[in-house]
């Protein structure tokens, strides 16, 4: 498998794809000298820094493995891709609100270049996606969606794979790489350094998020990596004024798909209870408002750290025998299958960290 449009370094290539022939690869300076400088032609940044053996590296996306001015970046130009037909399986029916948005966004993809999709959580911003994915793809045209956030990805890859079954999609992100295809890429932000002028369509999920929300660089990424004549759709729940007045087209969804309301938050104070958890013990509020809560529905509880977090599963276990539950943190390697046994209802209570705090 031949993946285009990625520029990377030769140990890039040989950890990524050791089987690749770059004899047939284009080949750039990773590095160029300017005025003021050395630009990086990876991320667009201008360095001045050293290494002691006297040659100029990037600090800006180091991230991704040393660029430096004695290295060059390898690439594969993209090939024609021709109309073809693809197959939706989705089963599920999108409600007036977002049939409507859906079908106009297909429809002003021929009068404007910058979208922002404007729906409150759980609105299904998602599959209102599915009819101009699906369009683009049998278009032959090259699709990104990327997010700052790694179980954003993780999570929208499961769902784009169970829609889309018959297409290669890839994943990529700072702890796993999935190479299926280069027509249809899920990945973070900072993976987007890597293309240049390459995808048609470029959407960007969690665009409020930190840390594209403040930072230049991977705003520079998006923007190097669609084409020139590419076309770019943002989704938030809350996006901010700046955002509003940047996009040519702008499309608001206020309510969820089964239109409950929001929840709005309550304020339940236990002094102690750091102290308690770590005696072992949960404060009788405490287990009386979760039992309060399991009565109707199934509770995600969020902690401050892990140890508390772990603490917290043990009492709520002990006093909840019959309760099916688990823990979600960030090194945990099993999260995303969690997650996904806590939507089809196999847990009755969640317990995470803030690593699940949005979406």
């Amino acid at each position: 498998m031949m993946m285009t449009g990625q520029r990377l370094l030769w140990k890039e290539w040989q950890a990524f794809y050791p089987e690749a022939d770059l004899t047939h690869a284009e080949k750039i300076p990773a590095m160029l000298a300017v005025e003021n400088g050395w630009l990086c032609q990876r991320c667009g940044e201008v360095s001045q820094e050293k290494v002691p053996a006297d040659y100029f590296y990037c600090p800006a996306c180091l991230t991704l493995g040393r660029v430096d001015s004695r290295s060059y970046l390898y690439y594969f130009s993209a090939k024609s891709l021709h109309p073809r037909n693809v197959q939706l399986t989705w089963a599920g029916e999108l409600s007036s609100a977002q049939s409507k948005i859906a079908e106009t966004l297909l429809e002003d993809q021929s009068v404007a270049n910058t979208f922002l999709l404007w729906a409150v959580t759980g609105a299904g911003k998602t599959e209102i996606l599915f009819p101009l994915l699906k369009e683009f793809l049998e278009q032959g045209k090259r699709i990104s969606v990327t997010s700052p956030r790694v179980d954003v990805c993780n999570e929208i890859f499961l769902r784009f794979r169970q829609a889309f079954p018959n297409e290669k999609i890839s994943l990529f992100h700072g702890q796993e790489r999935k190479d299926a295809g280069d027509t249809f890429v899920v990945c973070t932000v900072h993976q987007l350094l890597r293309y240049h002028d390459y995808f048609d369509l470029v959407i960007v999920d969690e665009v409020d998020a930190f840390p594209y929300d403040t930072d230049p660089l991977l705003h520079r990424a998006v923007d190097t990596a669609q084409r020139p004549r590419g076309k770019r759709v943002y989704l938030s729940a809350t996006p901010d004024g700046k955002l509003k007045k940047l996009v040519d087209r702008l499309y608001y969804l206020p309510a969820r798909y089964h239109r409950r309301s929001l929840p709005v938050p309550e304020l339940l104070f236990s002094w102690q209870l750091e102290k308690e958890l770590l005696d072992g013990r949960l404060s009788k509020k405490i287990l009386v408002k979760i039992a309060a809560l399991l009565a109707e529905n199934h509770v995600l509880i969020f902690c401050p750290n892990i140890p508390l977090l772990e603490k917290m599963a043990e009492c709520i276990q002990c006093e909840f025998s019959e309760v099916q539950l688990t823990t979600v943190f960030s090194q945990d390697q099993e999260r995303l299958v969690k997650v996904e046994r806590m939507r089809a209802g196999k847990y009755q209570v969640l317990l995470t960290t803030t690593i699940l705090e949005r979406g």
